[in-house]
């Protein structure tokens, strides 16, 4: 009987370990909240790239996973006329506007987020 019990307890043990590996793989974990789901993807409004006029790119700090690159998208994508992709493994943004860029707005949305705006690296 206690041989069925301490298979029964590692049995337990082993299905909670690989239920929290599988929801960390999920929903990341660490800097955005281990807990947390993801943030839900905001898309702009208009997705078409030839559609915009100016493109700036922007270096970010502190983004270091999938929830932190999408929270910077995010920020920037509910802005209006605005479209946005982060580059995670590069720590930078570019944003594509469809009015000349108002770089203290966009620098003031990634603050909002929680991240530091760098340099500009490139405007167009």
């Amino acid at each position: 009987m206690a041989n069925v019990i301490i298979v029964l307890i590692l049995v337990v043990a082993v299905v909670y370990g690989i239920y929290n590996y599988v929801h960390h793989l999920n929903h990341g974990g660490g800097c955005c909240g281990e807990h947390d789901a993801p943030a839900r993807k905001v898309k702009a409004a208009d997705t078409n790239k030839s559609h915009y006029l100016h493109r700036l790119v922007m270096g970010v700090d502190g983004m270091t996973c999938q929830n932190c690159q999408r929270h910077v998208e995010n920020a920037l994508n509910a802005m209006t006329d605005t479209l946005a992709e982060a580059d995670l493994s590069a720590q930078k943004v570019t944003v594509w506007t469809k009015a000349d860029a108002d770089e203290d707005a966009i620098r003031q949305a990634i603050r909002d987020a929680g991240y530091l705006p760098l340099h500009t690296t490139e405007k167009e």
